[in-house]
């Protein structure tokens, strides 16, 4: 099988770290592969063709750019996201992450911002052979707005990076510090302004340390930097900083009102750090019977804030029911029938 995958998302929070998981989990020998991206993210994937693309997937210019050789040389194009490039003539498979430009009209910059990603989520669902969707709440909401054209599409969960799980199988537990981590970006529905107010109003020297581009955070919040006492906009960490943030924290908040599957508190369980998550439908579903906190408003988050978090050891079965492996075989198995 010649498969073509856009590589483009890698290095990018979110969708860059799923599509990492499922290059991580391929086998360049079994099949033929075209790897869409900067040569020096993909240099490592040894026996795969590169097919320099230095283009951001989601400007004009990434939409427009898809190399038209690949339609020839390949059976199918395997897509981490729901933009599809123009120009490809061969079978897509795609990834549906979640319909927030749908369901949450703020995480959008205007009507026609919003007219844009509805006709580009609408050409997914119809241009795409099959699509995978991260959680059961994905596929319900596609089901809600395309009606038939979500027969095409199937669960297939994520699940932990080889960093991720390296990291936890290589370092011992780490003794916890008094703080608190967010990762995440400042969009609307990721109830970034419900986590600091809860915060502020903590009592002691707890920290709480958002990981993320500052600039972006700070972007629209209409807050105070100064006027929340122990915050601290790490800016973008790397895996080599990230990952003994998360294991040191005593809590991993993320109190997103809407979500397709939340992947940092997946990875918060994996390094012994006990999650604190919004009570939303696809968290009830990803987390069952994991030991996460769930809180609905600013008080019970502030209580939640002020307890002294459990032990945390569930990597064991974090790992047997979230798998990268078991996810790129998936696709593999459905792009092959």
């Amino acid at each position: 099988m010649k498969i073509a995958i856009d590589c483009r998302y890698l290095g990018k929070s979110g969708i860059g770290r799923v599509t990492e998981g499922i290059l991580e989990n391929l086998d360049f020998s079994k099949d033929e592969y075209w790897l869409i991206g900067k040569r020096e993210s993909l240099a490592k994937y040894e026996g795969a063709h590169i097919v320099e693309d230095g283009s951001d997937p989601y400007s004009v210019r990434g939409l427009f750019s898809f190399p038209r050789e690949l339609n020839k040389l390949c059976d199918a194009v395997f897509l981490p996201n729901f933009l599809v490039p123009f120009g490809i003539r061969l079978p897509v498979f795609a990834i549906m992450h979640d319909l927030a430009f749908l369901d949450v009209k703020e995480t959008t910059k205007g009507a026609f911002d919003r007219f844009v990603k509805r006709t580009l989520l609408k050409r997914c669902m119809k241009r795409a052979k099959e699509i995978s969707c991260v959680s059961a709440f994905t596929r319900e909401r596609t089901e809600h707005y395309y009606g038939k054209l979500a027969k095409k599409c199937f669960v297939n969960y994520n699940g932990l990076s080889e960093s991720v799980i390296n990291y936890a199988e290589t370092h011992a537990p780490a003794e916890k510090a008094d703080e608190i981590v967010y990762v995440g970006n400042v969009k609307p529905h990721k109830g970034l302004k419900t986590l600091l107010a809860a915060f502020s109003r903590t009592e002691g020297e707890t920290k709480l340390k958002i990981i993320g581009e500052k600039e972006h955070f700070l972007t629209g919040l209409a807050l105070d930097e100064s006027a929340y006492r122990n915050v601290e906009f790490t800016g973008r960490l790397s895996d080599e900083e990230l990952l003994p943030a998360i294991a040191r924290a005593k809590y991993l908040v993320l109190p997103s009102v809407y979500e397709g599957f939340g992947l940092p508190p997946l990875e918060a369980l994996a390094l012994g750090t006990q999650p604190i998550v919004s009570d939303i439908p696809v968290f009830r579903e990803v987390y069952a019977g994991l030991p996460v906190v769930y809180f609905r408003g600013e008080e019970e988050l502030e209580e939640a804030l002020s307890r002294p978090p459990e032990k945390i050891a569930c990597r064991k079965e974090v790992l047997a029911r979230y798998s990268y492996a078991r996810c790129a075989e998936t696709i593999l198995e459905h792009i092959k029938a």
